[in-house]
């Protein structure tokens, strides 16, 4: 016989719903705090990624060849004559961004990270600038480019006057921008290079450049921390860099190509009187200044210097020989 518990009426309990937009809400802003959180840790990494996506978006893709052993990243786009962009010390090809992106129409653009740098491998080796030029010829071989424009800046600007002393059937032009190679009297050691506070990192900034720039924190630690990462590379080039086994005094005259040579008159780095030897030492050479820049002309000067590169690398025959000024101006001061 039923009990009066058995028919009781059953009660349905229902708990409200989340409505789908406020569901759709939420998960918004956990990605948005997901990604504040991580920008926050990894500002860099994030800076990187637009550039990755600005170079996308261009049509200009990230690659690798494999080179004697080793996994070699670079970027590859656009259209004509080969133009290979080759970055400095500590820096990378994402550095390239904004002039491949200018140029991408008019030649096909590669940007390469060398040895030990970007997404490249880092073998244990010397990282002589021997050991980057090598690297490069390989790199336009497999690639099947028999000759090419190219342009280096700093350690960078090293690298490809080796490579056109060395090897000048696969060179057409030169852009080197304040550039190593010769030899000249300085104070600075690799610990200028590897600034481990926020005041060692203002010192570093102010050896590059004398404008002024605001780093946020968060993007200063992020740097700092990739310096130390990396630390035992930058002491291994310059070990090789003392060695002098590589240096170019005495060599430039057997350069036949074309070249400009580009130099910040505020150099805090690789003084303008390098730059002045250069010229005179390259038998076909123009110098090109920027009057108030320092160690990142290239890069700061880059509205001002772009008419000029443009029209040596697409004229059938580079302009005569010149000196001449330029200046960025307040308007790009980063003040």
């Amino acid at each position: 016989m039923p009990t009066g518990a058995d028919v009781l009426p059953q009660v349905e309990t229902t708990r409200p719903r989340m409505g789908r937009w406020k569901k759709f809400g939420l998960v918004v802003l956990f990605l948005v705090l997901a990604f504040v959180t991580y920008a926050s840790l990894r500002p860099l990494s994030v800076l990187r990624a637009f550039g990755r996506f600005a170079l996308l978006t261009g049509g200009i893709h990230s690659q690798y060849a494999q080179l004697d052993g080793y996994r070699v990243h670079f970027y590859e786009g656009g259209e004509g004559p080969p133009l290979i962009f080759v970055h400095g010390l500590g820096a990378e090809s994402l550095n390239w961004v904004p002039a491949m992106l200018n140029l991408r129409h008019q030649f096909h653009v590669y940007a390469i990270d060398l040895l030990g740098h970007g997404d490249t491998q880092r073998p244990d080796i010397a990282y002589s600038i021997g050991q980057q030029s090598e690297m490069l010829r390989q790199f336009l071989a497999s690639q099947n480019i028999k000759s090419a424009d190219l342009v280096g800046v700093s350690m960078g600007g090293w690298v490809v006057l080796k490579l056109a002393v060395e090897h000048p059937e696969v060179v057409n032009r030169l852009i080197v921008a304040d550039a190593a190679g010769l030899k000249f009297q300085t104070d600075i050691t690799v610990k200028n290079f590897l600034p481990a506070t926020p005041e060692e990192f203002s010192a570093f900034m102010t050896m590059l450049t004398p404008r002024q720039y605001h780093t946020p924190y968060p993007v200063q630690r992020d740097f700092l921390n990739q310096v130390a990462e990396h630390a035992w590379i930058t002491r291994r080039i310059f070990e090789s860099f003392l060695t002098y086994q590589d240096v170019l005094d005495g060599k430039l005259q057997g350069i036949k190509a074309p070249v400009l040579v580009i130099w910040g008159k505020q150099e805090n780095l690789i003084p303008l009187s390098v730059g002045e030897q250069m010229k005179q030492q390259l038998p076909n050479s123009s110098l090109l200044i920027c009057t108030d820049s320092g160690h990142l002309a290239m890069y700061e000067c880059w509205n001002k210097l772009e008419p000029d590169v443009a029209a040596f690398l697409s004229s059938p025959n580079p302009p005569a020989p010149y000196v001449r000024e330029v200046a960025i101006g307040a308007a790009g001061s980063g003040r």
